[in-house]
C-alpha cells in the first residue's frame, strides 16, 4: 500500500509542477500589450510604403507609355533603311545627263531597280501572289471582270491584272484577276 500512496503521491506532485511549468511559459508566450505609439510608427511605415509604391507604379506607368510611343515611332526604321538605296538609285537616274541616257540604259536601270525590290520583298518575308490559270479564291483573290472562255473551267483565272501580296502567309494586297464564267 505504501507503494501506492508513493506513486500516487508522485503523479500529484507531477501535475503540480507540470502546471507551474506551463503557467510560466504561457506568461512567457503572451503578448506584451501593444502601446499606441508602436502602432502609430508601424502605420508610418505601411503609409510610407504604400505611397512610395504607388510613385514607383506610376513611373513604371509612364516609362512604358514612353517606350511604347518610341517603338511605334521608330517600327519602320529598318524598313526605310533598306528602301533607301532604291530611293538613291532612282534619284541618281534622274540626274543623269539627257545625252548619256540610252534605251539600253535605261531597261538596265530598271533591272537593277526591280532586283533591289525583289531582294527587299523577299528579305521581309513579301510573297507574291500570281495566280493565273489557278482556281478563284476570294481568300487571295480579288475578280474585278469575268469572261466566258469554254475551253476553260468555270471559276478558273484567265488574267492577272494586278499581282496580289502576302506578308508572314497573311494577304495583304489580294491579286486583282478576271475570272472565267461560262453561262
Amino acid at each position: 500500500m505504501d507503494k501506492d500512496k508513493n506513486k500516487n503521491h508522485k503523479e500529484e506532485n507531477n501535475a503540480d509542477n507540470l502546471g507551474t511549468t506551463q503557467s510560466a511559459t504561457n506568461d512567457k508566450t503572451q503578448k506584451a500589450p501593444i502601446e499606441k505609439g508602436d502602432l502609430q510608427q508601424k502605420y508610418e511605415e505601411t503609409y510610407d510604403l504604400l505611397l512610395r509604391t504607388k510613385a514607383e507604379i506610376e513611373n513604371i506607368k509612364k516609362r512604358t507609355k514612353k517606350e511604347v510611343e518610341s517603338i511605334y515611332k521608330y517600327a519602320n526604321e529598318s524598313l526605310i533603311l533598306e528602301i533607301l538605296p532604291i530611293y538613291d538609285s532612282l534619284e541618281l537616274s534622274l540626274k543623269t545627263s539627257d545625252e548619256s541616257i540610252t534605251q539600253d540604259k535605261i531597261k538596265e536601270g530598271n533591272k537593277l531597280l526591280l532586283s533591289m525590290f525583289q531582294k527587299f520583298l523577299k528579305s521581309n518575308n513579301v510573297i507574291e501572289i500570281n495566280p493565273l490559270n489557278d482556281k478563284f479564291n476570294p481568300n487571295y483573290h480579288q475578280a474585278i471582270s469575268t469572261k466566258e472562255d469554254k475551253k476553260k473551267k468555270d471559276n478558273e483565272i484567265i488574267e492577272v491584272v494586278q499581282k496580289g501580296y502576302k506578308l508572314n502567309d497573311r494577304v495583304i494586297k489580294p491579286a486583282m484577276v478576271i475570272v472565267v464564267k461560262n453561262s
